[in-house]
Order: C-alpha cells, then structure tokens, then sequence
C-alpha cells in the first residue's frame, strides 16, 4: 500500500550493511570506554548489547559476531587491562549464549519435520473413522507421557469426544470445564494446577491441562486438549505448538464435513 497505513508488520527484511558496521563501531567505543575507567561490568554489558544488536539488525552470521565480540574480550586481556579471568568469564557468557542458539535452532528443526509428518499422517486417512483413529494416534505419538483428548462440537453446539480405537462416542457434560472454555472463547488455555471442580478434567489423574480450540474457515469445530499427571507440565509454548497441531487438524475435519454435505446434497437431490 503506497498510500495509508500498512496494516501488517514486514515479516521479511533485507539485511544491510551500515547496522553491522555501526554496531562494531559501538562495541569499539564502549570497550575503549570501559578501558579508561576500569569498569569490567560495563565492558560486559557492552559486550551482550553489541552481541544482539550484530544478530538482530546486521547482515553477518551470528558466528561471525561471535568472534568479533570474543575478540574484543581478547584484545582488553592481552592489553593487560583486565585479568584473564574476567575474559574468561566473557568466554563462558558467549559460549552459553552461542549453546543456546544452536539449541533453538536445531529445536526448530526437530519440530517442523514432527508436524509435517502428522500433517501428512491424517491426511492419508481414508474415510472420517480412520481419520480419527490416525489423527489420535499421531497425537499421542507427538505426546506420548500425557493423555490425548479430540473433542468436536454438534450443530446444536453439543461437545462430545468422536468414537475412536473401538471406543464408543462420549458427549461433554455442559460443565464449565476447560474444554467448554476454550470453546466459547476460541482462545488456548493453559492450566498448571487442576482443580477438579473448577476444570473438570477428563482424566482422573490429571495435574495439570493445555486446551486450544478447533476452527476453521471461521467454523468451531471443537476441542483438542493434552492432560498430564504432573503439576505445571504445559507452557504457552506448548499451547502454541498444539495450536499448531489443531490448525492441521481442523483444516482436515473441515474438508470432510464438506465431502459429507455434498454426498448428502447429491442423495437429497436423486
């Protein structure tokens, strides 16, 4: 949009040169800095500013900005400056700092393959009762320590749990438990500590309980929660991921209501 306001912020942006260059000259002036009046916590503070700045606006791999500011700790040392402990402790700081990243990114990678695979898990089923069945038993593999529960919404707005493994359909109580919540608010739920009263879990040992809601094309579809014996077992990053798990999910339950209505469109109209 040339003209008014943009109304989504850019998710992509092109890296530039002049950041990275601005943020060595920031580093450069702070060390010297920090130099003249003897102050090792500033160096350091300047030290995970620069650290930051060089990833989130420069143009340079975080290798690269690691060395630069590992360097900077090298040359204070070798000045004489500062002690070679306090360059070791800088060392220690980044080398979390760097283990942590490589964490998170090779935990990104784990977690876009899982989710691929239980898109294309369900996608595979070939009617709605082995959809169900795949759609569980890829969820409890996703979450194999907490119990699973897939719960889907009647036209009259009736919450009931689909039959699955030769179990029979179970319909929901109108309770005010958690999947009700989620329900009538469409937003995720995370609770750390069940009150059986309050949250009505479904599973009698439950401890505590992550809840997000099935939608799709605007329809609520339902419920899909995770219950685990362990108080503060779930976070909202959890919420997030299972959010994630429902998206595909409710986009499947979507496309067979959709199948289902035509087939009775077609048989209404023979």
């Amino acid at each position: 949009m040339r003209n008014g306001k943009r109304r989504t912020a850019p998710v992509f942006r092109s890296r530039r040169f002049w950041p990275s260059a601005l943020w060595v000259l920031f580093l450069a002036a702070g060390s010297v800095f920090s130099c003249v009046f003897d102050s090792f916590p500033f160096f350091t503070a300047i030290l995970v500013a620069a650290f930051i700045g060089l990833n989130e606006a420069g143009r340079w791999p975080y290798k690269t900005n690691l060395v630069l500011c590992a360097g900077a700790a090298v040359v204070v040392a070798v000045a004489g400056v500062f002690s070679w402990l306090e360059a070791a402790s800088v060392f220690a700081l980044f080398f979390t700092i760097s283990a942590y990243l490589f964490y998170f990114r090779d935990r990104a990678k784990r977690l876009i393959p899982s989710f691929e695979a239980f898109a294309a898990g369900v996608a595979q089923a070939p009617d709605y009762g082995a959809f169900i069945d795949r759609a569980w038993e890829e969820l409890q593999s996703m979450a194999p320590d907490e119990a699973v529960f897939i719960i889907l919404a009647k036209e009259d707005g009736s919450l009931y749990i689909p039959a699955h493994f030769g179990e029979a359909p179970k319909r929901l109580k109108r309770n005010g438990g958690t999947p009700w919540k989620v329900y009538a608010s469409g937003k995720p739920m995370v609770v750390d500590r069940v009150s059986t009263a309050h949250d009505q879990p479904m599973d009698r040992d439950a401890a505590s309980i992550v809840s997000v809601p099935l939608s799709a094309h605007g329809e609520k579809l339902g419920v899909l929660q995770l219950e685990s014996a362990s108080s503060g077992a779930f976070t909202q990053e959890d919420a997030a991921k299972l959010s994630l798990a429902a998206m595909i999910l409710a986009h499947e339950l979507y496309m067979f209501e959709i199948e289902s209505t035509e087939e009775t469109d077609d048989y209404d109209s023979d």
